[in-house]
C-alpha cells in the first residue's frame, strides 16, 4: 500500500473517532439533561406539595398609571383573580388582556420578588369630545372611549358634523373617513402646535370637507380643508398675534389659499 492511502486511511479512523466521540458526548449531556430535568420536577412538586413555593406565589398585584379606569376592573380583566401564579410565571398573555380594555393603551407587568406584581398601564385620552347621541370622548385613533368627559374632567375640543351618529361610530369605533382623518389631524395639531391645540374650542366639519376652528381668545373663525397643509398653522398664531397688536378684530381667517391667509375683517 502506497504510504499516501495509508495516510489518508489513518486520518478516516480519526475523523470518525472524533465523530464518535462527539456524538458520545451530546448523547451524554443530552441525557444528564433529562435526567435533570425530571429531578428538578420532582423537586419542585415535592416543594410544591409541601407548600415551600407558597412564597413566592403572587399575594398583591399594584395598579399603576390608572386616573379613569378602576384597578380592581383591570386586574379582573387581565385574569388574575383567582390564578395560583409565582414570581417567575409568564405575564405577557395577562397585559395583553388588559391592553383589551378600551381605556387602556398600552400595559405591562413588573416583578417585585417575591411575590408582588405592578401592572403599568398608560390610558387613552381623547383628542375630541363628539356630538354624537352625546358628547362622546374619542382618542386619535377613532376609538370611543366608554367614560362620560364630565366625570373624567378631560378637557377637549368638541368636534359636530354633518353626519347622523348611526353613521360616524359603530362598535366603538368611528368608521367614517372624513371623521376619522379630521382625529388624526387635530392630533398632529396637538403633537406638533400644543398651545394652539389648547386653544382650539370647538371645530365643525361639513361634508364637503372643509373645517371650522373657534379658538377661545378670538370672536372670529379659521377655515380650512382636508388639503391645508397642518404646517400652515405655524402661521396662525403671528397673525393673530399681528392683528391683537393692531387692535383689529376679524371674521374669517382663511387658509385654504395656497401660501396665504386671507382675513376678513368684522
Amino acid at each position: 500500500m502506497k504510504p499516501r492511502a495509508r495516510a489518508n486511511r489513518r486520518i478516516d479512523r480519526e475523523q470518525r473517532a472524533i465523530r464518535r466521540g462527539s456524538a458520545l458526548r451530546v448523547a451524554r449531556l443530552a441525557a444528564l439533561g433529562i435526567v435533570l430535568g425530571m429531578s428538578g420536577y420532582q423537586v419542585i412538586r415535592l416543594a410544591d406539595a409541601h407548600g415551600w413555593l407558597s412564597i413566592f406565589q403572587i399575594r398583591e398585584v399594584r395598579v399603576v398609571g390608572a386616573r379613569v379606569a378602576h384597578p380592581s376592573v383591570l386586574v379582573a380583566e387581565a385574569g388574575l383573580m383567582g390564578k395560583v401564579l409565582h414570581y417567575w410565571s409568564p405575564l405577557a398573555e395577562y397585559a395583553a388582556r388588559v391592553e383589551g380594555d378600551p381605556l387602556v393603551a398600552r400595559a405591562r407587568f413588573e416583578r417585585n420578588f417575591p411575590n408582588r406584581l405592578v401592572l403599568e398601564i398608560e390610558e387613552r385620552t381623547p383628542i375630541a369630545l363628539v356630538q354624537l347621541e352625546r358628547l362622546t370622548p374619542i382618542d386619535v385613533s377613532g376609538r370611543v372611549l366608554p367614560v362620560s368627559p364630565f366625570h373624567a374632567g378631560w378637557d377637549a375640543p368638541i368636534v359636530t358634523t354633518e353626519w347622523p351618529a348611526a353613521k360616524v361610530t359603530s362598535r366603538g369605533v368611528v368608521n367614517l373617513d372624513p371623521v376619522r382623518s379630521l382625529l388624526r389631524r387635530l392630533g398632529e395639531v396637538e403633537r406638533q402646535y400644543p398651545l394652539l391645540y389648547q386653544e382650539i374650542s370647538a371645530v365643525e366639519l361639513d361634508k364637503r370637507g372643509t373645517v371650522t376652528l373657534r379658538l377661545m381668545q378670538a370672536e372670529g373663525i379659521v377655515v380650512l380643508d382636508e388639503t391645508t397643509p397642518i404646517g400652515k398653522l405655524a402661521h396662525l398664531d403671528d397673525v393673530l398675534r399681528d392683528l391683537r397688536g393692531k387692535g383689529l378684530s376679524f371674521e374669517r381667517l382663511d387658509l385654504r389659499f395656497e401660501d396665504q391667509i386671507v382675513v376678513r375683517r368684522s
